[in-house]
């Protein structure tokens, strides 16, 4: 995948975004762990903004590891009503809207998972896409490790939701690429030494679409950016009228 065709596939128009009139710059930055006060200057900052996405996401994966170790975090982002899924969903937003890219496959693979074991395949297939989609092919071991996780996730949603005899056929290619078929499994997956490298074949024949027949892919990330934004405002209008009342 070509530079330009990575801004294209990843970035939704952020200047749009912001311009909007009813862009919820203090819920994004509470999101973000930014002081609601400097929100409007952050958020309008590239790098401030991403600064504070990365140390979001580093805040989410501890807080996320910590309950997958059975513990109870207590840090602020764990006890967010939305954590964990909700949460990973709206980082993963906003490292797309940013265009954070880096920081997309391990908290859209734990998304994915998540979704998954809640029942939600469509959803699943939606953050299985997101990650293999901002990984380039051998750039990185982890994110290797992370694409081909999530492929074997999707056999795991096709088996349950989708065609058999696709997930015959992607099984087959882990196999062949010495790829352990519940690698999705591991909270940070790390691939065998006799693997190989991601060969960027995200997906035999495309996944199963959604019910409205429309394709998976960074458009349902852009779509959950909106309602999140959607919600937020009615939040705060809703603060709004508390406090006028």
């Amino acid at each position: 995948m070509s530079d330009e065709q990575t801004s294209g596939a990843l970035t939704p128009s952020r200047d749009a975004a912001l311009a909007r009139p009813d862009f919820p710059f203090a819920r994004v930055a509470r999101r973000l762990g930014i002081d609601p006060a400097g929100a409007v200057v952050t958020l309008r900052d590239d790098d401030r903004a991403r600064a504070a996405i990365a140390e979001a996401a580093r805040a989410y994966l501890e807080a996320d590891d910590a309950r997958r170790a059975g513990r109870s975090p207590s840090t602020p982002i764990a006890l967010d009503p939305d954590f964990p899924t909700g949460v990973g969903m709206a980082l993963v937003g906003a490292a797309v809207l940013w265009d954070a890219r880096e920081l997309v496959p391990r908290i859209a693979l734990r998304v994915a998972k998540d979704h998954y074991e809640d029942g939600a395949d469509e959803l699943a297939a939606s953050y299985i896409a997101l990650v293999q989609e901002s990984v380039d092919p051998g750039e990185s071991s982890s994110d290797d490790a992370s694409a081909w996780a999530a492929q074997s996730l999707l056999v795991a949603v096709l088996q349950r939701s989708g065609d058999p005899a696709q997930a015959d056929e992607i099984a087959r290619d882990l196999a062949a690429h010495g790829i352990p078929l519940d690698l999705w499994r591991g909270d940070d997956p790390t691939l065998p030494d006799d693997s190989m490298a991601w060969h960027g074949g995200a997906f035999v024949g495309g996944i199963p679409p959604r019910r409205d027949e429309r394709s998976l892919s960074f458009e349902d990330v852009h779509d959950y950016m909106n309602t999140l934004l959607s919600d937020m405002r009615r939040e705060q209008e809703a603060e709004g009228d508390d406090s006028g009342t």
